[in-house]
C-alpha cells in the first residue's frame, strides 16, 4: 500500500510538472501571392530526433493555428496544403514559454518555378515578398556591428556612409522587431546595434499605413529592413562612447545608450563637435524622428498630403550642415517606447536638445543675361548664425478592439535662432563698368514655438475589406522677430558717385498661423477583386501678420514708423476636397485609377478686419496606377498624378519687403494656377543566388500655366520682378541601373547610365527666353567585403552637360567627372588601414577659366583592443593634399553663377570608440 502511495504521488508530481512545463504554439498562415489569410491547411510538429508526427492541426477561416501542451524540444514545424508547396522551418520550444511565430507565408503551387526557396541550412529563405536572413548562418567577428553583417548578405550592400542598398533599392527604413529604434534612419541603427544581437534580418517593400489598413495600394513603396533580436538579447544595455581631438582644434564626441527590457526601450545620446558632425547616423538625419504619424498637410492647390514621415515644421533638415563655414554643434535627446496592455497599446515619446552655431564667409559671381547684352554682379559676404532649441514629440496608440484603434500624437518645437550677416554687392555692366554697390548689414533674432496635435480612429466593419478612418489636428506657429537692417547704395556714372541712398531700420514681426484639419476615407469591396475608396478633406488656415518697420532719427534710436513699411493683415484659407478610387487586384496585376475634386479660398482682409483680396480655385487631382508583378522580385510599374499649383499670396499680392533694395517683387492679381502632369515608368528585376540586379526608371513632368518671373532691370542696376504665365517647361528624367556579383570573389560589379533634360521659360526685359539643360552620364560601381581582408567601395560617374537659350549663344557645355574612391585593408584581426577619394574634375570653358577641379584625399588606420575587439584606436586625417574648398555652379534660365565659401581644410583627427553590451546572458565586455 505504500509503495503504491508513493508510486501514485510520484506519478501525479510529474503530470503536474510536465503540465506546466509544456507551452503554446501559435501563429497565422498567408497567401504570399493575394495576400489573403489561408485556411484549412495542415500545420504539423515533427520530431527532430525521432522525426515522428508530434501534433498537428488545421489553421481556421482567419488563418490561424494553435497547438497546445508542446512539450520543449525540437522540431520541425510542416505546413502543407494542396493547392500551396509545402513550408518547413525549424524551432525549438522552451519549458513553460508560449512561442508566437507570427506571419508564415505560403507559395502556391504556381508560383514555385518563379521562385527559389532556400532550404538547405536555412541561411535565406524567400516567403512572399519578403527574403529572409539566418543571422546566425554568416559569420561575423566577435563584437562586429550589424552593418558588419549586413555586408555579408547577398543582395544587401553597404556604402562608406552607412547607406544601405537591398534588391538594388536605396533602404529608407530599419526596424528592430517591427518598431523604430529610437529612430528610422538606416545608419544608426546598423553602426550601434551588435551582429551577436540579431537572430533574423527581413527585407521587404513596406506599403504606406494607409495601403495597409485599408488595402488600397497608393503606390508608395519604401524598402525597409527588420532587425529580428534574439530573445537572450531582449534585455540588457547596448551602447557606444566615441571621445576624439585633433589638430585645427578640431573635436568630435559623441555617446549612444539604448537600454532593453522586453518590449521596454530608452534611448539616450549627446553630441560635441566642430568637424560637421551633428547626427549620428547617414546624412545626419534628425535622429529622433517623428515617426508613422500619418500626417495631414494641406497643399496650396486644395489638395491633401499625407507624410509618413513626420512633420516638415518639427523635422531636423533646416539644421543641417551643408559644408559652408566652420559649425559648432551640441546635441542631445532621449527616447521612450513600450507596448502595454498585451502589446494591444504602444507608448513612444522623444526629446531632442541642440544648440548650434555656424561661422561662414564667401563669394560670388553671377551673369544675368539680357535679350541684347548682359550684366555682372559681384558678391562677398561674412555671416554669424546660431540656434538654440527644444522639441519633445510623444504618440500613444491604442487597440480598442481587434477591429478598432485609436492614435494621438504630440508635437512641440520651441527655439530661438540668430543672424548676423555682412554683404558687399557690386553690379556691372557688359563692359564690366560699375553700375552701384551695395554695403547693406542684417541682424535678426527670432523666437519660433510649433505645436502640433492629432488623433486618428481607424476601424474595420464586419465585411471584409470594408474600412472607416478619420483623422483630425490641430497645429499652430508663432514667430516674433526683431533686428536691423542698414544698407547704403551708391550709384555710379562714369566710374563716379552720383547718388547715394541709405536705410537704417529696426523691424519687428510677428506672425501667427493656427491649422484645423480634419480627413475622412471609407473603402467598400466591389466584387471579389475591386475596391472602391472615398476619401473626404477639409481645412481651414488662419494667418496673423503683423510688420512693423521704424526708421532712425540719427540719434541711434528708432522711433519714427514707416507707414510704406508696416502692414497688418489676415489670410484665410479654406479648402474642401472630395474624391473617389478605383482599385483591381487580381494575382500579379494591380491597377488603381481616381480623382479628387476640390475648391480652395484664399480671403486676405486689413488691420480692420475688411476683405481686400478674395480668390478662388477649383483643382482636380486625377491619379492612375498599374503595376504587374512577373515574380516576387521582378516588377514593372507605371503612374500618372496630375497636380494643379495655385498662386501664393506672396505672387499675388506680396508684402512690401526691402531686406534687399535693389530686388523687388510685385503681384500680380491676373495670375492663373499651373497644372503638372507627372508620367513616371519603372522596372526592377533581381535574383536573389546570383546578386543580378536591374532598377530603371523614366518620368515626364510637363507643366500648363507655368508660373515664371519677369524680370526687368534699369540703368541703375535694380531689378524688379513680377510672376506671370507661361507655356513650355517640362522635365524628362531616367536612369537604368545594372550590377551582378562575381562568383567566389564576392565582388559586386555595376554600371548605371543617367539622362536628364528641362526647359525653363523667363521674360528678361520683356523678351521671354527659354534656356534648355541636358546632361548625360554613365559609370561603373565595383564594391566588395572580405572579412579580416579588404573592403573596397568605389563608383565613378562621368557626365556631359549642355546649356542652351534662345536669347543668348552661351559655352555653356562641359565635361564632368565624380571619382569616389574607398579601400580598407585588415592587416590583422585588429589592425586596419583605409583611405579615400573624392574627384570633382570638370573641364574650363570660356566661362569657367579658373582651377575646375577638387581632389579630396582623406586616410585613417585602427587598431581594435580589449579582449573582444570592441574598443578602437583610430587616427584620421582630412584633405592630406589641402585641396578642399567651397564651389558651387548653377545654371537658370537667365543667370549662370559661381559661389566660393570656406569650409572645414585639413586636420587630423585622434579617437576612441568603445562599444559595449551588457545583458543577463552575456558577460561584459572589458
Amino acid at each position: 500500500m505504500l509503495k503504491f502511495i508513493c508510486l501514485l504521488v510520484a506519478f501525479c508530481s510529474f503530470s503536474l510538472t510536465s503540465a506546466f512545463s509544456q507551452s503554446t504554439l501559435s501563429g497565422s498562415l498567408i497567401d504570399s501571392t493575394s495576400q489573403k489569410k489561408l485556411s484549412n491547411a495542415v500545420v504539423a510538429l515533427i520530431g527532430v530526433k525521432d522525426s515522428v508526427l508530434y501534433r498537428f492541426v488545421r489553421s481556421d477561416n482567419e488563418g490561424r493555428f494553435r497547438l497546445k501542451d508542446v512539450r520543449p524540444d525540437s522540431f520541425i514545424l510542416q505546413v502543407s496544403h494542396p493547392d500551396f508547396g509545402d513550408y518547413v522551418e525549424y524551432l525549438r520550444t522552451s519549458a513553460g514559454k508560449d512561442l508566437s511565430i507570427g506571419n508564415i507565408f505560403v507559395t502556391p503551387k504556381s508560383k514555385l518555378l518563379e521562385e527559389v526557396i532556400v532550404r538547405q541550412n536555412m541561411a535565406i529563405r524567400i516567403k512572399g515578398d519578403t527574403i529572409e536572413y539566418k543571422a546566425d548562418s554568416f559569420k561575423t567577428q566577435e563584437g562586429a556591428s550589424v552593418k558588419d553583417l549586413l555586408k555579408k548578405f547577398p543582395g544587401i550592400t553597404v556604402d562608406k556612409n552607412g547607406k544601405i542598398t537591398a534588391q538594388g533599392q536605396d533602404v529608407n527604413k530599419v526596424l528592430v522587431d517591427g518598431e523604430e529604434f529610437f529612430s528610422d534612419d538606416p545608419a544608426v541603427v546598423i553602426e550601434n546595434l551588435r551582429a551577436d544581437a540579431i537572430d533574423k534580418v527581413q527585407t521587404y517593400d513596406k506599403k504606406s499605413d494607409q495601403a495597409e489598413f485599408s488595402g488600397v495600394d497608393d503606390g508608395t513603396r519604401s524598402k525597409t529592413i527588420n532587425l529580428v533580436l534574439k530573445e537572450d538579447k531582449k534585455k540588457g544595455l547596448i551602447g557606444k562612447v566615441v571621445i576624439g581631438g585633433g589638430t585645427e582644434e578640431r573635436y568630435s564626441n559623441q555617446a549612444m545608450l539604448n537600454f532593453f527590457k522586453g518590449k521596454q526601450k530608452i534611448a539616450v545620446y549627446g553630441i560635441m563637435s566642430n568637424t560637421g558632425v551633428n547626427g549620428l547616423g547617414w546624412e545626419d538625419r534628425d535622429q529622433f524622428s517623428q515617426g508613422s504619424f500619418d500626417d495631414m498637410e494641406p497643399m496650396p492647390g486644395g489638395g491633401i498630403s499625407i507624410n509618413s514621415d513626420g512633420d516638415y515644421d518639427f523635422s531636423d533638415w533646416g539644421s543641417q550642415y551643408n559644408g559652408e563655414g566652420i559649425p559648432e554643434s551640441i546635441k542631445a535627446g532621449a527616447h521612450y517606447s513600450n507596448k502595454l496592455n498585451q502589446d494591444r497599446d504602444k507608448v513612444n515619446g522623444n526629446y531632442t536638445y541642440k544648440n548650434e552655431k555656424v561661422n561662414a564667409e564667401g563669394n560670388s559671381l553671377s551673369k544675368y543675361i539680357l535679350p541684347e547684352s548682359a550684366y555682372y554682379n559681384r558678391e562677398k559676404h561674412n555671416s554669424i548664425t546660431g540656434r538654440t532649441e527644444h522639441n519633445v514629440n510623444g504618440q500613444y496608440d491604442m487597440m480598442i478592439d481587434s477591429m478598432a484603434s485609436l492614435r494621438f500624437r504630440f508635437n512641440g518645437k520651441f527655439g530661438n535662432s540668430n543672424s548676423d550677416t555682412r554683404s558687399e554687392t557690386e553690379t556691372l555692366d557688359n563692359d564690366m563698368a560699375l553700375i552701384n554697390s551695395n554695403n547693406r548689414r542684417v541682424v535678426t533674432n527670432t523666437d519660433n514655438d510649433i505645436m502640433l496635435g492629432s488623433v486618428l480612429w481607424k476601424q474595420r466593419l464586419k465585411k471584409k475589406g470594408r474600412t472607416i478612418s478619420v483623422t483630425a489636428s490641430y497645429k499652430e506657429n508663432k514667430s516674433n522677430q526683431d533686428g536691423l537692417l542698414f544698407s547704403r547704395i551708391d550709384y555710379y556714372t562714369g566710374g563716379l558717385i552720383y547718388r547715394s541712398d541709405t536705410l537704417d531700420q529696426l523691424r519687428d514681426y510677428f506672425t501667427r498661423t493656427r491649422t484645423l484639419a480634419s480627413r475622412a476615407v471609407y473603402t467598400e469591396p466591389i466584387g471579389k477583386r475591386g475596391t472602391l475608396e472615398f476619401n473626404y478633406t477639409f481645412t481651414r488656415t488662419n494667418t496673423l501678420t503683423d510688420r512693423k518697420t521704424f526708421d532712425a532719427d540719427g540719434n541711434g534710436k528708432y522711433l519714427s514708423l514707416n507707414d510704406s513699411l508696416s502692414i497688418r493683415y489676415g489670410l484665410e484659407y479654406l479648402n474642401n476636397n472630395a474624391g473617389i478610387k478605383y482599385q483591381y487586384a487580381y494575382k500579379k496585376l494591380t491597377a488603381s485609377i481616381g480623382s479628387n475634386a476640390g475648391v480652395s479660398n484664399y480671403y486676405q482682409s486689413d488691420s480692420a478686419g475688411a476683405r481686400v483680396i478674395d480668390f478662388r480655385y477649383f483643382n482636380l487631382f486625377p491619379t492612375a496606377r498599374i503595376s504587374y508583378k512577373f515574380a516576387a522580385q521582378r516588377t514593372i510599374s507605371f503612374n500618372y498624378i496630375g497636380s494643379p499649383r495655385p498662386p501664393s499670396i506672396n505672387q499675388l499680392a506680396p508684402v512690401t519687403d526691402n531686406t534687399d533694395p535693389l530686388f523687388i517683387t510685385l503681384g500680380n492679381p491676373d495670375l492663373k494656377q499651373s497644372f503638372t502632369h507627372n508620367f513616371n515608368v519603372g522596372y526592377n528585376d533581381y535574383k536573389i543566388l546570383s546578386g543580378r540586379s536591374i532598377w530603371s526608371y523614366l518620368s515626364y513632368r510637363p507643366q500648363q500655366n507655368a508660373i515664371v518671373s519677369s524680370r526687368t532691370l534699369d540703368n541703375t542696376g535694380k531689378t524688379t520682378q513680377q510672376y506671370i504665365n507661361s507655356r513650355g517647361n517640362f522635365s524628362i528624367n531616367g536612369r537604368f541601373e545594372y550590377s551582378f556579383k562575381l562568383k567566389k570573389s564576392g565582388i559586386n560589379l555595376g554600371v548605371s547610365t543617367q539622362g536628364n533634360t528641362s526647359r525653363y521659360v523667363s521674360m528678361v526685359n520683356g523678351v521671354m527666353n527659354r534656356t534648355t539643360q541636358s546632361s548625360v552620364g554613365i559609370g561603373p560601381t565595383i564594391s566588395g567585403y572580405k572579412e579580416d581582408k579588404y573592403e573596397i567601395w568605389s563608383t565613378a560617374t562621368y557626365n556631359y552637360n549642355f546649356s542652351k537659350s534662345n536669347t543668348q549663344s552661351l559655352d555653356a557645355n562641359f565635361w564632368s567627372q565624380n571619382i569616389d574612391a574607398n579601400f580598407s585593408y585588415f592587416f590583422s584581426k585588429r589592425f586596419q588601414m583605409g583611405t579615400s577619394v573624392d574627384a570633382i574634375i570638370r573641364q574650363k570653358t570660356d566661362l569657367y577659366q579658373g582651377n575646375n577641379s577638387v581632389t579630396i584625399w582623406n586616410a585613417d588606420m585602427s587598431y581594435k583592443v580589449f579582449k573582444k575587439r570592441n574598443g578602437i584606436l583610430k587616427l584620421a586625417v582630412n584633405d592630406l593634399l589641402k585641396d578642399r574648398r567651397g564651389l558651387e555652379r548653377n545654371f537658370s534660365a537667365a543667370m549662370i553663377s559661381e559661389r566660393n565659401y570656406n569650409t572645414l581644410g585639413r586636420y587630423a583627427l585622434l579617437s576612441f570608440t568603445w562599444n559595449f553590451v551588457k545583458n543577463p546572458n552575456a558577460p561584459a565586455a572589458k
